[in-house]
């Protein structure tokens, strides 16, 4: 049930927070050979840059045995188990077998697969790929690092003629060890475009050892284990990424209403970015999905029971059903890369959003992440339009607490229904957006239904969630927690009002946007107002409206929200309170931006109204600058008198 919490904030009140999203193809395969030799327009994370100094490949695994807590030892690659290539036809490479490496698109006869070492929360896996190398020899051989406690991950890559014996890489690559690539060259490789909904590509390749009795690939087994449940491994694990030359990895994952979300009921799927680029080929949302369900695979052999198609689970032959859904959600998948790497792009269709859930584990990160309908536009529909995904979700009830809030915010919101019918419901006309607690974790919402009318865009925008852990004057992020409180007209009768809703000791982002929350644009007076403000140690929500909107619209049911949030024994520290705009505000120079959380208190203005039939529509957005420094614009801004002008309040605090 939406809404689920709403009491005042306490201890009890804050497992609403979570920190990872809960969606998509679970994926060793470690990085293959070397690749071929795109930012949320919003802002810059402090990791997108290139480190400023390399990393030696002893103090990188020094930092990966702490990060992970499991130390990473020797090993023999020809004790590992022979991963087997059934049915083997033809001449390397170009041979056929019934389940080919799907990251190189070989079968590879004589590789194999072990776990090095393991403890019931972290693990080390080598693959040792043969690539038609003699005896005792190896053409690729990878590790991956893992602790799914904490998320944190390391990869490890060594190309060329390889020994069998393969010293740890606490002991370097000089004289008489074995030769590990440097950090910065395994990092070249880029191994987050494939490994993108989590550290292990899960194939057939190498899943067929699962009933292996030590090595097995993690996730791999139906059942209980601490490395076993195959059909919820990579549903909410953790995954962040150790290293200096790995700080600007990021990995999304991707969630899709309708045709395509059957990819998302067992994991995640992916996509990733290198800083502010994000790769478009590459990953289970762009390429694995399709593979997985395609009438051929490269060099497998034809799908049957020795050879069964690789998703869905138990599927053996082609389905056109199943590949129809892989292939709606690489559209969407495709669809945010491009919209995200330029931003002149179309935005992805309604229903289609992603949030960012891994990233490097020392760098000070962007918050969690996503985009519901477009950042600052969607397309405009004539039927209804019902999006909910998952602000963050864990499977446990050890989540990092922390708030949510908009980033990016357009509308439009109207409601031509009476209140009496709820929000959603068959018969409501009208649109919204909502951040809400369901079941102890973060969701957000956006709704429109325009049918017997002529056609609207749905709402959206970007949501952001912080962890208190990441403010530094928080004393126990463990002792903080949030609570709803809402401003409600039923009819646009009450033309201001105001309701106290919390304390200066608490974030106030304006999360709920219902119906007519705003309808008229007034210059030097901002006209309609929907606001979430501190005044005096006092935080007030408030609402006013004209009892004479510009038609088409009318006076109607209206209801904004916000979640307050606080935590014990700390008060926010602002960098700006509650600024507005009709136009463009700096809101941080840029020598305070990578200290800063900012978000929308408050909309003013012709909220309601869209222009060009329906295709351009009001909206609020929160930017890096030029210079990185954070501002904030709207739009329409033009002409100076027009009533479908809007305006938009934001805050800032710091995190140290």
């Amino acid at each position: 049930m939406e809404n689920d919490l709403h009491a005042a904030k306490s201890p009890s009140s804050s497992a609403i927070w979570a920190a990872l999203l809960c969606v998509a193809c679970a994926f060793i395969a470690a990085c293959g050979s070397p690749p071929d030799a795109n930012i949320p327009a919003a802002r810059t994370d402090e990791c997108d840059d290139p480190p400023r100094e390399r990393e030696t490949l002893q103090a990188f695994a020094q930092a990966c045995n702490a990060a992970t807590n499991i130390d990473f030892p020797d090993f023999d690659c020809d004790q590992g188990t022979e991963v087997p290539e059934t049915h083997l036809s033809g001449t390397y490479p170009f041979q056929f077998c019934d389940r080919p490496n799907v990251l190189n698109h070989v079968c590879d006869p004589g590789s194999r697969f072990q776990v090095v070492k393991q403890t019931n929360d972290a693990i080390v896996v080598g693959h040792c790929r043969k690539k038609n190398s003699g005896d005792h020899r190896y053409g690729d051989i990878a590790a991956i690092q893992y602790n799914k406690v904490n998320g944190n991950t390391c990869f490890y890559q060594a190309l060329g003629v390889l020994p069998n014996n393969v010293t740890a890489p606490i002991k370097g690559n000089g004289s008489g060890q074995f030769p590990w690539m440097d950090p910065v060259d395994t990092a070249n490789i880029q191994c987050a475009k494939c490994h993108d909904n989590g550290p292990m590509v899960r194939s057939p390749y190498l899943a067929q050892l699962n009933t292996e009795a030590t090595n097995r690939l993690p996730g791999t087994k139906s059942g209980s284990g601490p490395w076993d449940q195959r059909f919820s491994w990579n549903k909410t694990l953790p995954y962040a990424f150790v290293g200096k030359d790995f700080q600007q990895w990021k990995v999304y994952s991707v969630s899709v209403t309708g045709t395509g979300s059957l990819c998302t009921s067992c994991h995640r799927i992916g996509i990733s970015s290198l800083g502010a680029a994000f790769f478009t080929n590459d990953g289970s949302a762009l390429a694995f999905g399709p593979e997985a369900t395609a009438v051929s695979q490269a060099q497998k052999n034809p799908h049957s029971a020795d050879s069964p198609i690789w998703m869905t689970p138990g599927q053996i032959t082609h389905s056109p059903a199943n590949e129809t859904e892989a292939h709606a959600m690489q559209a969407c998948a495709k669809a945010i890369v491009d919209k995200q790497n330029d931003p002149s792009k179309p935005n992805p269709p309604a229903g289609c959003s992603f949030v960012q859930y891994g990233r490097g584990n020392t760098c000070r990160a962007g918050p969690i992440r996503g985009v519901i309908n477009g950042a600052t536009q969607s397309t405009p529909t004539s039927s209804r339009s019902d999006t909910t995904v998952d602000a963050g979700a864990c499977a446990s009830g050890d989540c990092p607490i922390g708030f949510c809030y908009w980033r990016t915010l357009h509308g439009p919101f109207w409601q031509t229904t009476p209140f009496n019918i709820p929000i959603g419901d068959a018969a409501y006309r009208g649109s919204f957006l909502r951040i809400f607690a369901d079941a102890g974790a973060w969701k957000v919402r956006a709704f429109s239904d325009p049918t017997g009318g002529p056609p609207n865009a749905p709402p959206g925008g970007t949501f952001e969630c912080t962890s208190f852990k990441e403010i530094a004057k928080v004393p126990d992020a463990n002792n903080c927690g949030s609570g709803l409180a809402s401003i409600v007209d039923k009819d646009g009768s009450v033309l201001s009002d105001s309701v106290k809703v919390g304390t200066s000791v608490s974030v106030y982002p304006l999360t709920g946007y219902i119906g007519n929350v705003a309808q008229m644009f007034a210059f030097r007076e901002r006209g309609d107002q929907l606001l979430a403000s501190e005044t005096g140690g006092t935080v007030t929500l408030s609402q006013r409206h004209d009892a004479n909107p510009p038609p088409p619209h009318k006076p109607g049911p209206l209801t904004g929200e916000t979640w307050t949030s606080g935590c014990a024994v700390w008060s926010p520290d602002y960098i700006v309170k509650d600024v507005y705009t009709d136009t463009d505000v700096l809101l941080v120079p840029s020598a305070q931006a990578q200290n800063a959380r900012c978000y929308i208190t408050g909309v003013s203005g012709g909220w309601s109204s869209t222009r060009n039939g329906a295709k351009e529509q009001p909206y609020a957005e929160i930017y890096s600058g030029a210079g990185k420094e954070i501002r904030m614009r709207v739009s329409p801004t033009t002409p100076q008198d027009a009533k479908d002008r809007v305006g938009a309040f934001a805050s800032c605090i710091k995190l140290n």
